[in-house]
């Protein structure tokens, strides 16, 4: 019988949050309006793709909600748990479902998430519509380069857990 969590399983996952957590801190460029564009969505999109969603979720989530905390948007981390867990999830759960195939589709789903979450998240703590648009363009930018990121990355992945027999 297998064990609903296996430890191969939580380190893929805390390894998923330390890289969300740290390419959303460290690699980060400050916008002109609030908040700052990050590399954090590839490795989202990267791990999404091979854990199951509960998991997926906590890497999107906590990974860069934690990485709001520690870069002083603390206000954020709500907002940031859900929009980007769900997006993890909605990507972790359309690979379980209907495989690989459509990954480009799956990070575009997730990618819309994350747009219109940021948009609806800044428009309620910002008070107004027109500056919740200026992050639109940021957020969409943020999302191709993470879809690349994933897209190139996941080959590799998927051959060293091979390797390693975690798959």
């Amino acid at each position: 019988m297998k064990t609903k969590y296996t430890t191969s399983e939580m380190v893929l996952t805390a390894l998923g949050m330390a890289l969300v957590f740290v390419a959303t801190l460290v690699i980060k460029i400050p916008n002109p309006i609030d908040g700052y564009f990050n590399l954090g969505d590839g490795f989202i999109m990267l791990f999404a793709s091979i854990l199951n969603p509960f998991y997926a979720f906590l890497v999107g989530g906590l990974g860069s909600a934690l990485a709001d905390v520690a870069g002083g948007y603390a206000y954020y981390f709500i907002w940031t748990l859900l929009i980007k867990g769900i997006e993890a999830f909605l990507i972790s759960e359309l690979f379980q479902k209907f495989g690989p195939k459509y990954r480009l589709g799956y990070y575009g789903l997730g990618s819309v998430v994350m747009v219109i979450g940021y948009f609806f998240a800044k428009w309620f703590l910002k008070g107004s519509a027109i500056i919740a648009l200026g992050g639109i363009p940021e957020n969409i930018v943020q999302s191709v380069v993470g879809m690349a990121i994933a897209i190139v990355a996941l080959p590799l992945i998927n051959k060293a857990l091979e390797r390693t027999h975690l798959r």
